[in-house]
């Protein structure tokens, strides 16, 4: 019979294989080991640890051994926090041209290792390296930040469009109309039709 403590790691390890097809641990790398063997390097300030996943890179931490449970004062239990963050290579900002000068320098330079960092997941893990649910910890953890790296996208998309739509709308004022009450109707028009666009079509409450 499975002892299913054991299939706690391979679970999760299954789980993000699916989500994430060619997940892989790119460091410490163990070659041909599967995605259930949690390899971690030990530091000063605790374990780490890098996934790879088409451009995004997944950094995690796990602190040393503690009390976390601040819930119950009298739980003398030994746990590790482990914390991971996804960065994304944006490959198409490297060159000078790719942005504009807007004062003076004395010269731009190239970005050698251009990065978008997303937001960091937080999980707790048990105590003990050598308990699949330990691994099965960091993995989910991984799979988390992933997932924070898509929903900051979105998120990020959208404001990159309202940003745009901003400029556009400053090249659109009006003669003799002052730029911040002009860009404040604009704003505020824009609010009014996501609110019809949220109601499906119903009348708009009153406020």
């Amino acid at each position: 019979m499975t002892d299913p403590v054991t299939d706690l790691a391979e679970q999760a390890a299954a789980a993000l294989a699916a989500d994430f097809p060619g997940l892989r641990q790119s460091h410490p790398r163990v070659i041909g080991a599967p995605l259930a063997d949690v390899q971690l390097e030990p530091g000063a300030d605790g374990l780490t640890a890098r996934y790879t996943w088409e451009l995004y890179t997944v950094f995690v931490h796990v602190s040393h051994e503690d009390h976390l449970n601040r819930d119950d004062p009298e739980d003398r239990s030994l746990h590790r926090e482990v914390r991971a963050h996804a960065a994304l290579l944006a490959a198409s900002v490297t060159a000078a041209e790719d942005t504009k000068v807007r004062g003076h320098v004395e010269w731009p330079m190239l970005n050698q290792r251009p990065e978008m960092i997303f937001p960091a997941a937080h999980t707790v893990a048990t105590a003990d390296r050598s308990d699949p649910r330990f691994a099965s910890a960091v993995l989910v953890t991984v799979g988390m930040a992933l997932d924070h790296a898509t929903i900051a996208t979105q998120h990020a998309a959208q404001h990159a469009a309202d940003a745009a739509e901003v400029v556009q709308w400053g090249r659109e004022c009006p003669q003799g109309v002052r730029l911040s009450k002009w860009l404040r109707q604009k704003k505020t028009e824009r609010a009014a039709a996501r609110q019809d666009s949220t109601t499906d079509g119903q009348p708009e409450l009153a406020e």
